[in-house]
């Protein structure tokens, strides 16, 4: 029997056997609910309860419908039946509902109490419902407050510090007016001996007070207030802030050394500076860029945790800092720092990209691309000084970073060095890839070492100057810090004030409270602020965020970085403020309590979206988004930026053909997420979508949530289509198109037209290409888009072209060269739709046997679009290889099959590479190699079964009956393997191409295999 677990606190959960169940939301589920809790029922109340617009027939009949849907959804019956009038739980199910065992002992099971009950369930026009649901909240509520109240006191007598503290929050967060909480939070303060706590919750609960109920704290709370102010009192007269830095001569000075070099255009080599937080790899760092400030540039970034799923993310904080000095310094961009830029910082507002508006195609961000431009733009930035690039945090870095970073440091530039800071715990492979650096001589790797227990002793003496310190003392600081200059510098202040070493978490959370006890109320503010930021945080973001006057924010942080709190750190997009220690960012973000992280990371948000969103509307921003709305409990705006950030991340790994549309087409970073990853934060991404949809009360909210969903069906439908699943890829965007046009969103309804043509012309189905070009033509119209018109007509020409109607085909692919050479310049979007055009025009001319012609088109689309390095390249190169090959050019052949491996095997992608694959093996088969054939022939025919194309199908059958041809002349022990492979005679193969191979588009295929195959016979 079937343990069934319901959790009906907070939002409900149900689980059979630990394995969730879903029951839809709505009165389905709030009749169960209500059934568990009254255990017997009568049919005629519950009908009334929940259907009370409806007639008695009508409502039983919904009854009906609702009973059955519950007993489906679980394995045995948990509701009996009796009689017709009456319902019950089945008093044999083995059933658990957290509401009823809380209500049996409150006390024991505080723990069970997750919110309040039944969370945010609302049922539409069941008042009588709703009014038993809130007297059961109320009723719960009140359980739990009395209980915890007990829980708090018995604790607080018994010194169980455990979970007291969190039980006093969540009273709080339930009566925040209630001194009971506050009067027993700062006893535990005092208790452990965190007076600041007691006098910053005190200004909050004071000001609360005062604002809601214009009373003041009673004196017993009072009491603790002054007590906390005194003691502090006391401490500031007596304390003392002497951070020191222990100096590093041996690793500064070959760090001076790799960087003298470098001067002087010798052994250029980059450096690594490698060794565990808080052991000093910062502070070498700013001890070598001090020396060297008035010989080089330096560029920092800083790499995050959060980001190392994020491909390419420290670079574009390096490429936005690297444009800024340009624009700075009023340098003439090279062009090829325009595109990339053009292309990497996109315009994703409402998903809108630099397009290069090619349904045939995908563009790449590239490595090659991105080398080229780096070092064209770090010349010319070096021509006075040379330039020093420092990454920190290095082990956070993503895959696609590290082997960009490589490869630029094995150029070893004269122009420039990087400078990186990396943590001892990195990748095995990444560190491999250090160690070949080193082995090469590519880089110097400075590994920063703890301090032996001489170095330790030898620190102590100095630090404490005449003190004697005994051997014992020297011992228990060594095994406490183990040497970590960090921990042994906090260990050093700690003995000079005599404080007791061996109590180390509530001494070092001492120290911290020190530390920051005396700092004033905006100093604080500011602090919280920064400690809650993703990212670079410029004086600006801070003004922007808090109500205080300039003047008086620069003021306190200037004393903070007196206090060595904060520091100052230059870019070349400005300065930016950031703690000197994580140790005390993560000490203030911790001593917030929890509502106050999610208004500051809600308030951070709403600005990022005002501000920055506007001026960077990339996936950085996508990113930094996300993690504050999530901070903040905000489901619908994270979600909707995990969304964005889903699209943004499949633009790069799905090349499509035979077209991508305008969200699609893109030239910038691409992403290696595989397929059962995508599927995995597809199907997460979509549960939650439903979960903030059922929660949802506002209209606003509701029309937010329906834009989100519909990008979020087109990313799925989108993929689908691609991954050959078209059944179900259909069916969900047929959804957008319905759902975008009941929103009037035209744009994404015009995407959803192109996918479904896409998919028209992968199966060769002209009808459905034509209701859908007919509709794109109306949209892109509506939109005034010239250049959206111009690709819809050169899809009406592709729809000709399947049709065998060549002259029409040919009129309007030249109607749709002039629309889009009169829509503006012939940049890269307009370059590679042109290059389309004459893509199509060269294969007329290939059905029309002038191969002539046909090769000065494929020219032509290539000469528009080499220089960008579209994906699409790959078709125009197996085009001209192709014809190459009908012309008898073998040797031409091959350079364009070269060329067009070279661009398809950067994706990871179905399209394209089964023609490309099958023309390789017809390549090799004609120098002989038999055995590399016969394996880029098997790769063709697995590539080709996920999309199932026919026109790819035919293109194979005629390789095949090539290849066949070939081993029946040249028979020998070369050939056997792949003779095995291809059993069927020549003839088979033949006919096979024919069954798939169109007698008007592929009519220059059919007569080469009439002509110079089956003329034999």
């Amino acid at each position: 029997m079937a343990n069934i677990n319901f959790k009906l606190f907070g939002n409900p959960v149900i689980l059979e056997d630990n394995k969730e169940i879903y029951l839809p939301p709505g009165k389905v589920s709030a009749l169960l609910y209500y059934i568990l809790l009254k255990k017997v029922v009568s049919r005629d109340e519950v009908a009334t309860m929940f259907w009370p617009l409806s007639n008695e027939n009508r409502a039983k009949v919904s009854l009906r419908n609702a009973i059955y849907k519950i007993k489906k959804a679980f394995s045995e019956d948990i509701i009996d039946t009796p009689n017709k009038s009456i319902l019950s739980i089945n008093e044999n199910a083995k059933i658990f509902v957290d509401a009823l065992e809380f209500e049996k002992n409150p006390t024991k099971n505080l723990n069970l109490y997750r919110g309040d009950f039944l969370g945010s369930l609302y049922i539409k026009d069941c008042p009588d419902f709703e009014y038993w649901v809130l007297e059961q909240k109320n009723y719960y509520k009140d359980i739990y407050i009395d209980n915890l109240k007990l829980k708090i006191e018995e604790d607080f007598e018994n010194k169980n510090f455990g979970q007291l503290e969190s039980n006093i929050t969540s009273l709080i967060s339930l009566e925040n007016f209630d001194e009971f909480a506050y009067f027993y939070l700062f006893k535990i303060y005092r208790a452990r001996g965190r007076y600041d706590k007691i006098i910053n919750e005190y200004y909050k609960f004071q000001k609360l007070l005062d604002e809601e109920l214009g009373v003041e704290p009673s004196d017993e709370v009072r009491e603790i207030y002054e007590e906390a102010l005194d003691y502090l009192d006391k401490q500031k007269k007596s304390s003392v802030s002497d951070t020191k830095f222990y100096e590093r001569s041996f690793e500064i000075e070959k760090a001076q050394k790799a960087i003298d070099d470098f001067k002087k255009n010798k052994n250029i080599r980059s450096i690594f500076i490698m060794g565990e937080n808080g052991v000093g790899k910062s502070a070498i760092k700013k001890d070598i860029l001090e020396r060297n400030k008035e010989d080089f540039q330096v560029f920092q970034v800083q790499c995050y945790s959060l980001e190392k799923n994020f491909s390419y993310s420290p670079w574009l904080k390096l490429i936005k800092n690297l444009d800024h000095e340009l624009s700075k310094k009023g340098l003439k961009k090279p062009e090829i720092w325009e595109d990339m830029l053009k292309n990497l910082l996109y315009d994703t507002n409402k998903f809108k990209q630099p397009l290069t508006n090619i349904l045939e195609s995908k563009e790449e961000f590239n490595l090659d691309l991105v080398n080229l431009a780096m070092e064209s733009v770090l010349k010319l930035l070096s021509d006075k000084k040379k330039t020093i690039i420092v990454f920190e945090d290095l082990q956070y870095i993503d895959k696609q970073s590290e082997k960009l970073l490589v490869n630029l440091i094995l150029k070893s530039d004269p122009n420039f060095i990087f400078l990186n800071l990396i943590s001892k715990e990195t990748d095995g492979g990444f560190l491999r890839t250090i160690n070949m650096l080193r082995d090469l001589n590519k880089i110097d790797l400075i590994v920063v070492e703890n301090f032996s227990k001489l170095d330790v002793g030898l620190i102590l003496k100095k630090a404490l100057k005449d003190r004697n310190i005994s051997e014992e003392d020297l011992d228990l600081i060594y095994n406490m810090s183990k040497g970590n200059p960090l921990l042994l510098n906090e260990y050093i202040e700690l003995y000079k004030k005599n404080e007791n070493l061996e109590t180390v978490s509530p001494k070092m959370n001492s120290l911290l409270q020190e530390k920051f006890a005396m700092i004033s109320d905006v100093e604080r503010d500011i602090l919280c602020a920064l400690s809650a930021f993703y990212g670079d945080v410029s004086i600006n973001n801070i003004l922007d965020l808090l109500d205080y006057k300039a003047f008086d924010v620069v003021y306190e942080i200037n004393n903070l970085i007196r206090s060595n709190i904060l520091e100052e750190r230059n870019t070349g997009n400005g300065v930016y403020i950031t703690f000197t220690n994580d140790l005390y960012k993560n000490y203030i973000y911790n001593s917030m309590s929890e509502t106050s992280k999610q208004v500051i990371h809600a308030e951070i948000a709403k600005m990022i979206d005002v501000i920055d969103f506007r001026k960077h509307n990339d996936v950085t921003s996508y990113m930094k988004l996300k993690y504050h709305y999530e901070q903040a409990k905000d489901k619908l705006n994270a979600l909707k930026y995990e969304t964005y950030i889903l699209n943004y991340y499949l633009n790069f790994n799905h090349e499509v053909f035979p077209s991508l549309d305008d969200y699609d087409v893109s030239r910038q970073v691409k992403n290696f997420i595989n397929n059962n990853e995508v599927l995995k934060e597809m199907n997460s991404i979509e549960e939650r979508i439903l979960l903030v949809k059922s929660e949802v009360t506002k209209e606003k909210d509701l029309e937010e949530i329906q834009r989100l969903e519909l990008i979020f069906l087109y990313c799925k439908g989108r993929y689908l289509i691609r991954a050959g699943e078209y059944k179900e890829g259909v069916r969900v965007m047929k959804r957008v198109i319905s759902l975008a046009e009941s929103l009037d969103d035209f744009k994404t309804k015009l995407q959803g037209n192109k996918q479904m043509i896409i998919y028209g012309i992968q199966v060769n189905d002209t009808s459905v290409m034509l209701s859908h070009i007919i509709d794109g033509i109306k949209d892109s119209k509506k939109l005034e888009d010239s250049l959206e018109i111009g690709i819809m007509y050169r899809l009406y020409g592709l729809y000709h072209t399947m049709n065998g109607n060549l002259k029409e085909a040919e009129d309007l692919f030249n109607k749709s060269i002039e629309i889009i050479t009169r829509s503006g310049g012939i940049e890269h979007y307009s370059s590679i739709s042109l290059a389309a055009n004459y893509n199509y025009i060269g294969e007329i001319r290939n059905s029309q046997l002038d191969y002539e012609d046909a090769m000065k088109c494929f020219e032509k689309a290539i000469d528009l679009s080499e220089h960008t390095g579209a994906s699409c390249l790959s078709i125009f190169y197996i085009n001209a290889a192709k014809t190459s090959f009908l012309k008898g050019k073998t040797s031409d052949m091959k350079d364009y099959l070269l060329k067009s491996k070279e661009i398809v095997r950067r994706f990871d992608s179905y399209w394209k590479a089964p023609v490309l694959d099958a023309f390789l093996a017809l390549s090799k088969s004609l120098d002989g190699d038999y055995e590399k054939s016969l394996n880029y022939l098997k790769k063709a025919l697995g590539e080709v079964k996920t999309i199932n194309n026919p026109k790819e199908i035919g293109e194979i059958y005629f390789v095949e009956t090539i290849i066949r041809d070939l081993i029946d002349k040249n028979k020998d022990e070369s050939t056997e393997e792949l003779e095995k492979f291809l059993k069927e005679n020549c003839e088979y193969y033949y006919y096979r191409a024919m069954e798939y191979l169109d007698e008007i588009k592929n009519r220059a295929e059919i007569k080469y295999l009439e002509e110079n195959i089956m003329k034999r016979g």
